[in-house]
């Protein structure tokens, strides 16, 4: 369970991932879950998809719908959170955690 002063960490640690896999590719929301869990989030499904849609109406990610599924691909402003270039409120990049 992800708490409310959590949820800007698990917005980077999501487009982390997200940039991680190269970028430029859809990723479900189902994936992301696992792989946010197994660096320490433990969101729920419902969690994650309310980051992602957070993050799309940011303009950090694309997002589409197919079937009961929600997918995610990085955009060149959530790269450049990612990177270090760019800062936004509601995004903050976990200091203990490395997606490296």
């Amino acid at each position: 369970m992800i708490l409310a002063d959590d949820l800007p960490y698990l917005r980077w640690a999501l487009m982390k991932l997200l940039a991680s896999e190269g970028g430029g590719y859809w990723v479900g929301d189902g994936t992301l879950m696992r792989a946010l869990d197994k660096v320490g989030f433990g969101p729920s499904l419902d969690q994650t998809r309310s980051a992602i849609g957070w993050l799309a109406t940011q303009g950090l990610v694309e997002m589409k719908t197919t079937g009961e599924t929600r997918q995610a691909m990085l955009l060149q402003p959530g790269l450049d959170i990612v990177e270090g270039r760019n800062i936004m409120p509601g995004v903050k990049h976990p200091l203990h955690l490395d997606l490296e």
